[in-house]
Parts: C-alpha cells; structure tokens; sequence
C-alpha cells in the first residue's frame, strides 16, 4: 500500500506542478476509421469512498492554471453519453437513470450546476476570483446539456484491457480511443465543435478498471486530435458489488438514498462529480484546481455532513443523489463546498 501510495502522490505532485441532441437520439452505429491523438492530459481519478489514496482537500481556493491553447472553462458544455460494449441494453435502467439526470440539469430544480458559473477564462494565472465580463463556465445550449446518446454495441467493442497507455500518442488506451470514436459518431469533427464537448464513457457490468492496484470509481481526462480537444470521462459499472474487486457501495450507491431508492446513486454522485469537473477544468491541470492539483469536485468528494454534504437534487427529471462542489465564494468569499446555489 506504501508503493501504491508513492506512485500516487507523484502523480498529484505532477499535476500540480502543471501546476451531457434530446436523449432520446440514441444510435448503435460504430465509426471504424478517423483522426489520431497527438498528446494525451493527465488522469484525474475519482477514488471509492474511504479508500486511499485520495485527493488533498484542503481549505485553499481554486485558482486559474492558464487553461490549455486559451481554453480553461466550458462556456457552453455539452454532454455525450457512450454506453459501451454489447451487454448495455437501451432499456437498461441504470442507462435511463443517467439520462435522465443529465437531461434534467439547467431545468427546473437545479440550483447545482450554477454554484460553478464563478469560473472563467482568460484571467491571469493564479486569480481566485472572475471579473463579471471574462468568459465564464455556462449554460449549455437551449438549457439542454445532453445533446446524444450512444449504444456502441459492436463486436470487441471493449477489449480486456481498457488502461494500457503506450505513449503520448494515445495508442494503446482504449478509452481514450473509444471518446475519440465518439467524438466523430457524433459528428463532432472540428476543434469548435468539441471546445465544450464531454464524452462520458460508460463502462459495461463486470469489466474491471484498475489502475495503481486500486479499483477507482471514475476519472476523467481529454486528448489532443486533429478534430480538436477531446474532453472525456470514465465510470465501470457503479452497481456493481459482487466481489471485491468491484465498486458498488463504494462509489456511492444507498449513500443518499435507501433500498431501491438509492440504487443508483453513485450513478448521478459519479457522474457529476466528473461533468462538473471537466466543465471547470476541461485538460487537466489547466482549468480551475487548488495547490495540491485537486478540482472542484475532489475537494468535496464524499462528503457526508455539513456544508456541501451528499443530498438529493430534484430536478423536473427525478430525483438525484449529488456531491456538492468547491465554491470560492462560499463563506464570505473565503470558499467551502456546496451542494445547493443560495
């Protein structure tokens, strides 16, 4: 666990020192050739709950890294969610809850996403604060973030391996490939049209993702293509709890909600937890982060009391269990989490 531990705080140390079309569009086709990645960002992981290691979530305000080619917020963003590999089903319930949750935000009874506005781009290195007419971290178009779907279901679509990263080319992490695949499913194929574009991969049932010898509950990264930046994210299947090399309740499920109710809770928590993050740091470490590397999310990951604990979200969609987030302007400008805009 020591080895697992130094190999993590290096990471940390690394990224430090670089310093969701309506749902309903679904498709199942699968583009085979396309563009090459040219550089590929850090990982920044999600860790279960009550797991080392875990990200530094100290009292220091989130600052202004630079942002990566001009780009440090997501002035608009816009959510793809990838359903990857042959056992999904699109009546698959666990696919509809997500979609619904991404469907719902910027609607009625979100006073969430909004606590995130405050970031921008285009501010000297280091500000902690954003003038009112710097670009900020928006409103998707139409109020709808979720803009398609996708059921890749072809043959291999996962391989055994999804982690292998062979190079700063990209080649060899499958991940990576697949949010690239999606990128042009979508028809996405300019830098422009994917500036504010994340690409949530969804993982099928029992397919492990290890990393550092650790089972992690998402992460999130972006590659740099001939289309443009490709902002992406990752989740294993989060119900599942048969063994422990899976993530289930670790990851957030039943820890808002009991029973059936609670099912899918790590499903939202994870989930935005990830969106969020990329919103306000789209190449990791460039966007929004605190001294230790850690982004709006980590610092209030799993938090169960107090200011910006677990709660439910009730959107015009349902119900939805989330994380609050970083807030610098919380506690009188001095910064604290936050689950609900005030």
């Amino acid at each position: 666990m020591q080895a697992r531990r130094r190999v993590f705080a290096a990471m940390m140390l690394a990224l430090a020192g670089a310093l969701c079309v309506p749902a309903s569009a679904v498709s199942s086709s699968r583009t085979v050739n396309g563009p090459t990645i040219t550089a590929i960002a850090p990982r920044v992981y999600l860790w279960p709950a009550g797991v080392a290691p875990r990200a530094q979530k100290g009292p220091e305000q989130l600052a202004y890294a630079g942002g990566h080619e001009g780009h440090g917020v997501d002035s608009q963003p816009a959510v793809y969610l990838v359903f990857w590999g042959s056992q999904w089903s699109k009546t698959d319930p666990y696919a509809a809850y997500e979609r619904r949750f991404f469907s719902g935000l910027y609607g009625k009874g979100d006073d969430w996403t909004g606590s995130q506005s405050q970031y921008c781009e285009g501010v000297a290195i280091a500000s902690v604060d954003c003038p009112r007419k710097s670009a900020h971290a928006g409103a998707p178009s139409h109020r709808q973030v979720l803009k398609g779907v996708w059921f890749d279901d072809a043959e291999m679509a996962v391989p055994t391996d999804a982690n292998v990263r062979i190079g700063t080319d990209g080649t060899g992490d499958s991940v990576a490939q697949e949010a690239l695949r999606a990128a042009q499913h979508f028809g996405n194929t300019t830098g422009a049209r994917n500036r504010n574009a994340i690409y949530l991969i969804n993982e099928p049932s029992h397919f492990d993702s290890p990393e550092f010898g650790l089972v992690y509950c998402a992460y999130h990264s972006a590659i740099a293509t001939s289309i443009g930046d490709v902002a992406y994210a990752t989740m294993p299947y989060l119900t599942d709890i048969e063994n422990p090399t899976h993530v289930g309740v670790s990851c957030g499920q039943n820890m808002v909600n009991q029973g059936s109710a609670g099912l899918y809770d790590g499903v939202s928590i994870v989930g935005g937890h990830e969106y969020l993050e990329a919103v306000t740091d789209p190449w990791p470490a460039t966007g929004w982060v605190d001294s230790h590397g850690s982004e709006t999310a980590d610092k209030c990951a799993w938090k169960t009391s107090g200011p910006g604990s677990l709660d439910n979200l009730r959107l015009s969609t349902g119900t939805f269990a989330v994380q609050g987030m970083w807030s610098n302007l919380a506690n009188n400008g001095q910064g604290d989490c936050v689950t609900h805009q005030r």
